[in-house]
């Protein structure tokens, strides 16, 4: 993945400082201007694997799946057979101003609805559940991987001495600034731990002192750390634990106003979510699923 403070800017701490979008267009009749136009714009940030990569000729990626889902649904419809699509790919600083303001139809990278957001962009089902997690090397002590990956038992003074025991003396680094960063000190202070915590300035730069050994653990948003992880030359010795720390859902945004597209988008994230299928979609680009996973997931989709 390249251009890495284009993802950074998408994890959950930074999302709730994000601008929001300079203008809003309401798409009032989405579909009739489909049929008219026989065109439709999906909008998604390059170098966001799994979730989203690739170029306006050829994306992929879990959410561009579940785009295409999308796509399929709407070419159901009469007079959309032909439909064609049109894919952007999109900045950081552009993407939530290109579909406030009507460029794209539907963005297929995945992000966090805010209040701030709900005011200008309108947001789709879930399609996962991101949050503060930690990435770790694989061969790090048991001691450290329990406590992070929320194994341990937590439950009164007992939980308070193993995970001081897991995570005191550990190294441990967080992005500058951020409410993670925040988080992590106040945690550190409750506990009473005897931990090194380092602020970075990037992912790329929090992930990469894993990976050298110079810390011992990485504190982020999920989606984001899967992402650096994905493009690591070493990516098989670094680990992402499904436990989340904070917990927040990601979904996909579109221009505010059409309740008949939103409700298209949802039946085909949802149809695309649910059973074998969305376990299949998980599995081919978020690798065997958790319980947690099966779980979260599960709760997605809307009933009939």
């Amino acid at each position: 993945m390249k251009r890495g403070s284009k993802v950074t800017g998408w994890c959950l701490v930074s999302l709730l400082s994000c601008a929001s979008a300079d203008s809003t267009v309401a798409a009032a009749d989405t579909l009739g201007r489909l049929r008219q136009e026989q065109v439709l714009n999906l909008g998604f940030m390059e170098g966001f694997a799994p979730f989203s990569s690739g170029s306006d000729q050829a994306p992929e990626g879990y959410s561009i799946d579940l785009c295409q889902a999308v796509v399929a649904r709407i070419r159901e419809l009469p007079g959309l057979a032909g439909l064609q699509v049109r894919w952007h790919s999109l900045a950081e600083p552009e993407a939530v101003r290109a579909v406030g303001n009507g460029q794209v139809d539907l963005l297929c990278t995945p992000m966090v609805e805010t209040k701030t957001r709900r005011g200008t962009l309108d947001f789709s089902i879930p399609v996962f559940t991101s949050g503060l997690a930690a990435l770790v090397r694989r061969d790090a002590p048991a001691s450290l991987l329990s406590p992070l990956s929320g194994s341990t038992d937590n439950t009164g003074p007992r939980w308070r001495a193993t995970i001081n025991a897991g995570l005191s003396k550990h190294s441990f680094a967080v992005l500058r600034g951020t409410l993670s960063s925040r988080w992590a000190h106040e945690r550190i202070r409750q506990l009473g731990l005897q931990s090194t915590l380092e602020e970075v300035s990037t992912y790329e730069e929090g992930v990469q002192r894993v990976a050298d050994r110079k810390v011992d653990a990485f504190l982020g948003d999920r989606v984001v750390l899967l992402a650096h992880q994905a493009r690591q030359a070493e990516r098989d010795q670094l680990w992402v634990p499904d436990h989340l720390f904070v917990m927040s859902r990601v979904a996909l945004s579109m221009p505010r106003g059409d309740v008949d597209f939103r409700l298209l988008v949802d039946t085909a994230l949802s149809q695309a979510l649910s059973g074998p299928q969305g376990e299949a979609l998980f599995v081919r680009y978020l690798g065997p699923q958790s319980a947690q996973d099966r779980l979260l997931q599960s709760l997605y989709p809307l009933p009939d």
